[in-house]
């Protein structure tokens, strides 16, 4: 999954403190096999989130979960322009053991 998205101007350092959360987190989760977020560094307030999940249903529970609804849906989400939120879903087109482990 990808979002790509830009912070309201002065929540910049508000927002990647819950991101910094969100991330450590997740990457606690077995079934999150990678979660990065990523600024840009021409645009200080556009950002890149990357996470891979084991299979649709570690992307639904990622979806549903507390910390989810907490550092997402209740703070985060407030200091997006939603207007800039783009979120995809991928389908891999190849596996690899390594990345299965």
């Amino acid at each position: 999954m990808t979002m790509i998205f830009r912070i309201i101007p002065g929540n910049e350092d508000e927002a990647m403190k819950l991101m910094d959360q969100l991330v450590r987190h997740t990457r606690t989760d077995p079934n999150i096999l990678l979660a990065d977020v990523y600024r840009s560094q021409n645009k200080s307030r556009k950002f890149f989130a990357y996470l891979q999940f084991t299979d649709q249903a570690a992307l639904d529970s990622h979806r549903g979960s507390a910390y989810y609804g907490e550092y997402v849906l209740t703070s985060l989400y407030g200091m997006l322009e939603t207007s800039s939120l783009t979120v995809e879903t991928y389908k891999p087109l190849f596996h690899h053991e390594h990345h299965l482990k």
